[in-house]
């Protein structure tokens, strides 16, 4: 949706960063195009994409996707936000652990992407492609009260190392071996949702296409009518036919998201400490 106040913030935001900048000697340049941040600043061996944040902006999903994007280019980041409360979620989201809800002894939660979960169907003869999804009336509570349809879920990504032995996994990851310490090799990839487990998979690189039968639904569009079919994970029967995103949500489908991984984002060999900066609307840094 158009966000006219919002655009207005960002591009004061930028001028006020690149002003600074040039004063103290960067060659200040304006892209123009939403492929590169609004200004690049360099000076030397010295390389800043200037991004700036509003408060909408301070998510996981743009603070991870905006730092990626200045690694790819091998530069930094440089976030201009609008005040001190908006610096200290960004501040957060970078170093609270960098780009993770949570982190305890090696194993890591995460934070919820926008992309959806594709799903191998190769198994579901008719089938092909597809994604993940979970359904809301089956996620009842332990006293048999419905959540409804209508009720948003709540979902939770995280690495643990139970259950043992062989999970759903993709081809080259080793799901089913350990280390020394009786650990799993490859920690297990759990999704939650409303504290209920509905996914299991072998590790991070798992989500790269994992079998269909690893979550309860998957469901697509049909190429000849348009309509989502949405069909059980491990058999691929058809539970539901819908119009559209709306009428499948209706139905009480859900899609499940992408975790947020970072080294999916940022690069396997890319750091995020060190690759970005922040500064406040008013002048005042915190690096």
């Amino acid at each position: 949706m158009p966000d006219p106040l919002g655009d207005a913030a960002r591009r004061r935001l930028t001028e006020a960063a690149a002003s600074r900048l040039a004063a103290r000697g960067y060659d200040v340049t304006r892209p123009g195009t939403r492929a590169e941040p609004p200004a690049v600043a360099v000076r030397d061996e010295e390389r800043f994409g200037i991004e700036p944040l509003t408060d909408a902006d301070a998510t996981p999903t743009t603070v991870a996707s905006r730092l990626g994007h200045a690694l790819e280019r091998d530069r930094r980041a440089l976030f201009v936000v609008t005040d001190d409360g908006v610096a200290s979620a960004v501040r957060s989201l970078l170093t609270d652990p960098p780009l993770l809800v949570d982190e305890a002894d090696g194993r890591r939660t995460f934070h919820e992407g926008p992309d959806r979960i594709p799903v191998d169907t190769g198994s579901i003869p008719g089938a092909a492609r597809g994604y993940a999804c979970v359904r809301v009336d089956d996620l009842d509570g332990p006293d048999g009260v419905s959540r409804g349809s209508d009720a948003d879920p709540t979902f939770r990504w995280r690495e643990t190392d139970t259950p043992a032995g062989p999970v759903p996994s993709v081809g080259g990851v080793d799901a089913a071996s350990t280390g020394p310490d009786g650990r799993p090799s490859v920690p297990r990839l759990v999704c939650e949702v409303d504290d209920r487990v509905v996914a299991v998979l072998g590790g991070v690189e798992s989500l790269r296409t994992p079998p269909a039968g690893a979550f309860p639904y998957v469901y697509r569009r049909d190429p000849a009518d348009k309509r989502f079919r949405v069909r059980r994970g491990d058999d691929g029967t058809v539970v539901e036919t819908a119009s559209g995103f709306a009428a499948m949500r209706a139905a009480g489908f859900v899609p499940v998201p992408m975790p947020l991984v970072p080294e999916h984002v940022v690069g396997p060999a890319a750091g995020v400490e060190g690759a970005w900066e922040l500064v406040v609307g008013d002048g005042a840094e915190d690096g």
